[in-house]
């Protein structure tokens, strides 16, 4: 399975929508990882929009951040994709966590 059909895949299950989904292919195929500007720059969504998102992404662990520091010596992050593998673990851990989740509210119920 291609990294697009898995990202799709996952984005289902967890409900992301498309500019998350958009920040996830452009991630994958990305070597070195991104800054908030050139993710920006290559989904053409604003500045709020990715913020949001590259958030809620984080929150699931389906991407992973980097410190550095940028040539105006400012601090900033440089996001990253996952391996496949990191991928599908991220995900299950989520489904696994939601369930619970579901179970407990039944259980209350």
């Amino acid at each position: 399975m291609g990294a697009e059909n898995l990202i799709t895949e996952i984005s289902g299950f967890l409900n992301i929508r498309a500019t998350g989904i958009k920040i996830l292919d452009i991630l994958a195929r990305s070597k070195r990882g991104l800054l908030v500007s050139e993710i920006i720059a290559r989904s053409k969504k604003s500045e709020r929009a990715v913020r949001t998102h590259l958030k809620l992404l984080i929150q699931l662990r389906l991407i992973r951040r980097k410190k550095v520091v940028t040539k105006k010596r400012k601090l900033a992050y440089r996001y990253l994709a996952l391996r496949t593998h990191e991928l599908i673990r991220s995900t299950k851990k989520e489904m696994h966590q939601r369930l619970r989740r579901l179970e407990a509210r039944i259980r209350s119920a």
